[in-house]
């Protein structure tokens, strides 16, 4: 029979049934939370093939010291007893009775089985798993898991011999080898890359983020725009857009370079101090404040596409009051920044005084 593979994932995951076993979003990990028993029974595998020799099943698997995996795995070309192995009013103890009278196979702490001792059309799997902190990923079932078998005489073809064993070791390298040479364009996905890979494709185009300053969700964010990050680098619209990436806001940007001629010569010392004093000054004016890790990844970034020559300063500006165009302030009228009172310990406070 030609090969098979299955993944186990999000589709396969709703329909098992499982106890203290919980899985992520996209179905690719499953992961204990807290002790006690923990069991998970996948829906069955059908390969359509009477007497299927099934092969291999890998997955990735953290144990944590003092935590146990067990795995099995059970071949028929009935399908009996599936409604009590699916049933959640039976304990696990009657499930793994009905399993042993199956051709099953249960596995220790292993995540990479052969599965050449059981045949069968249908196939069931069952994780039980003792301790917290445990996660498994990217399971994958294959059958019949060998690539090389099959081009060798008849003579040679004893299933689960020494010889068999011996070629498994290749074909299992062949398989992964090209199960990663199919998911090869995923790499290059920006919504499905490695994290540990972002900041390289990043200094491919030209934008410097080394040193793991920049959490993961900021790099998707520029590998996104970085097409037109590129293109118009050096323009107002980069520096803004760049902002508005890392803090979610767009500045002020005042250019001090076109300030030269409204600028009063009573107010230019002002102005110098505030904006700069040179045409190559840039001011960014943000109406938030930010924490200085944060202030530190966003001056790198802006360094790398402000104008030639340029100086940059940022501006952080606190939340403060603002009066709208219909105020009105009479000549003794004061603006304060409101504060806390605090009364020392010879005060005293009547009936009449009123705290708020």
């Amino acid at each position: 029979m030609a090969g098979i593979q299955y993944s186990i994932k999000k589709s396969r995951l709703e329909k098992a049934l499982y106890k203290g076993i919980e899985y992520d979003a996209s179905g690719n990990r499953i992961y204990t939370k807290t002790e006690g028993e923990h069991y998970m029974i996948l829906p069955v595998l059908d390969s359509g093939v009477e007497d299927c020799q099934w092969g291999r099943i890998r997955f990735s698997m953290n144990l944590p010291e003092n935590c146990v995996c067990y795995l099995y795995a059970a071949a028929s070309n009935e399908r009996t007893g599936e409604e009590l192995l699916m049933n959640r009013d039976t304990g696990l103890m009657d499930k793994k009775r009905l399993l042993s009278t199956m051709t099953c196979l249960r596995f220790i702490n292993k995540s990479d089985v052969l599965l050449y001792e059981i045949e069968g059309r249908y196939l069931w799997i069952g994780v039980e798993i003792i301790g917290e902190g445990v996660t498994i990923e990217d399971m994958v079932v294959q059958a019949p898991g060998d690539n090389f078998m099959q081009l060798f005489p008849e003579v040679y073809r004893q299933k689960n011999s020494f010889f068999h064993r011996y070629l498994s070791i290749f074909s299992s390298i062949y398989n992964d080898f090209d199960d990663r040479l199919t998911h090869q364009d995923d790499l290059l996905d920006i919504e499905q890359a490695p994290p540990e890979l972002l900041e390289l494709y990043l200094k491919w185009i030209g934008i410097d983020v080394r040193g793991g300053f920049l959490e993961e969700s900021t790099l998707r964010k520029l590998l996104k725009e970085s097409k037109e990050l590129i293109q118009y680098k050096g323009t107002k619209w980069s520096i803004e857009r760049i902002c508005e990436l890392m803090i979610g806001e767009k500045p002020v940007i005042v250019e001090r370079g076109l300030m030269q001629n409204y600028v009063k010569s009573s107010e230019q010392e002002t102005y110098d101090a505030l904006y700069g004093s040179t045409a190559y000054d840039v001011t960014l004016l943000v109406g938030r404040i930010v924490d200085k890790k944060k202030e530190e990844q966003l001056l790198h970034l802006l360094r790398q596409f402000k104008p030639v020559r340029s100086r940059l300063h940022i501006v952080f500006l606190k939340n403060n009051g603002i009066l709208d165009e219909y105020s009105y302030l009479d000549k003794n009228a004061m603006m304060f920044e409101q504060g806390d009172g605090v009364l020392d310990l010879a005060q005293m406070m009547d009936g009449t005084v009123i705290l708020q």
